[in-house]
């Protein structure tokens, strides 16, 4: 064990990189569960467990705080020894306040053999709290959590909001709310454009220039759609994955159904079963690539039968698939309000009626939540007057269905507020509904 020796004294005398703080969910810290953060490749994981950590010693002794990030070629050759005797030789070699439980976070689990068992037996006979992570591309969050057995609590890391992109560009977070005849608005809206279309992966907002954001995100691109799909699920009709994927792409807000897919795939000389397509997008939603949603019905069948929209987990992987036109920074801006509300609610889905009227998102939760907005359109541009009275008029035609007073439409840059048969509609900016959800 005399690596882990050598380990614990280099982590012990570690100085934990700069990072900028991200939004979290807090129930993982106030859990006993083993606390689990799954999300999109490069999303920043490994980055939250150093909040965390930092976060805990101001709460604990940081004696009780053990990182181990199983890459580490130091560990190297893992024997799957490791974790079960890092307590050992711990306890043999450093003193630590026996008050507070042993913190354990373990980083890219899925590297040490036979960690499951480990994991565990730890849970189940020590004193310890456990975060662990691990490779989309090697072991999905479903099966961390069916190896593990009901011990844990899962946390989603998404890509950047809004608010977090401005912190990582050192741009002081002002209130969102107040920038409507604020000087500011014009930098907001400069950023808001660049993060319309690049997105929010970490290492994406922090390059120097747009060919090199551009560049990485073709990396990601490749990355997820080689090593997270294709060999994760040893799929081998790679080319109708790779036309089926950019077609999600293209369509991203769109409705599209697995018969017209099927069909069009076929046209181009590619047999496919629609099973197999069903299967392919619940292989692009475990990889977190993206999500898609279904129509708001209180029949099974309905649900199931009726065309799907699908969104991306980050806007940029759009840019890195397809040339972006004028039409398509309302797809875009409809992906970030999707994205916005993935973070906060577990249903989501868009609504539609026999005549035609369309609301992009339906919150069930909260169809009966006094002062909240369970209806949500996403317009790019309410300028045009054909286009403001078409959007309004589908919400109002929802709010009257669900029996709610409001609506919510999300713009680029507009404000303004109407009372139509008695139901409120409320036009915001993305910018300014951000932070505050759908409140």
């Amino acid at each position: 064990m005399e690596k882990i020796k050598f380990y614990l004294r280099w982590w012990f005398d570690y100085k934990l990189p700069f990072y900028v703080e991200r939004e979290f969910d807090s129930s993982i810290v106030d859990t006993n569960l083993i606390a689990v953060l799954v999300g999109a490749r490069r999303a920043g994981k490994s980055t939250l467990f150093y909040q965390l950590i930092d976060s805990y010693k101001e709460k604990i002794p940081a004696s009780n705080i053990i990182y181990v990030n199983f890459e580490d070629d130091r560990l190297a050759p893992l024997e799957g020894k490791e974790l079960s005797g890092l307590l050992n030789v711990f306890r043999q070699n450093y003193t630590y306040d026996e008050n507070y439980p042993i913190y354990l976070f373990l980083d890219e689990i899925q590297n040490l053999p036979g960690w499951d068992k480990t994991v565990r037996r730890l849970y189940d006979t020590e004193n310890v709290k456990i975060f662990i992570t691990g490779s989309n591309s090697k072991l999905l969050s479903r099966e961390i959590s069916t190896a593990l057995r009901g011990r844990t609590l899962s946390s989603k890391v998404n890509p950047l909001s809004f608010t977090e992109y401005l912190k990582f560009n050192n741009i002081p977070v002002p209130d969102l709310n107040d920038l409507r005849y604020s000087g500011q608005k014009d930098k907001i809206i400069f950023s808001f454009d660049k993060y319309l279309k690049y997105g929010g992966f970490p290492e994406v907002v922090r390059a120097e220039n747009e060919q090199l954001q551009e560049r990485i995100l073709h990396e990601y691109m490749n990355t997820i759609f080689y090593s997270d799909i294709i060999e994760r699920y040893e799929i081998r009709q790679f080319k109708v994955m790779d036309i089926y994927l950019k077609m999600l792409c293209r369509q991203t807000g769109s409705l599209f159904s697995f018969g017209k897919m099927q069909n069009l795939l076929k046209s181009l000389g590619f047999k496919v079963s629609k099973n197999t397509l069903i299967e392919y997008l619940s292989y692009m939603e475990e990889a977190f690539f993206g999500k898609s949603i279904m129509i708001f019905s209180y029949s099974i069948k309905d649900q199931l039968q009726y065309p799907r929209k699908f969104y991306l987990v980050d806007t940029g992987l759009f840019t890195a698939t397809t040339f972006i036109k004028e039409r398509d920074y309302g797809r875009l801006l409809e992906n970030l309000v999707f994205n916005s509300l993935n973070s906060r609610y577990d249903t989501i889905a868009y609504w539609k009626d026999k005549r035609g009227y369309e609301v992009d998102f339906v919150l069930p939760d909260l169809l009966h939540t006094e002062g909240a907005f369970p209806l949500i359109q996403v317009c790019y541009d309410m300028k045009d007057e054909k286009t403001r009275k078409r959007e309004i008029d589908n919400l109002v035609t929802a709010a009257k269905y669900f029996k709610v007073k409001t609506g919510l439409v999300i713009t680029r840059d507009s404000w303004d507020e109407v009372v139509i048969d008695g139901i409120a509609i409320i036009e915001k900016p993305y910018f300014a509904w951000c932070s505050e959800g759908t409140k």
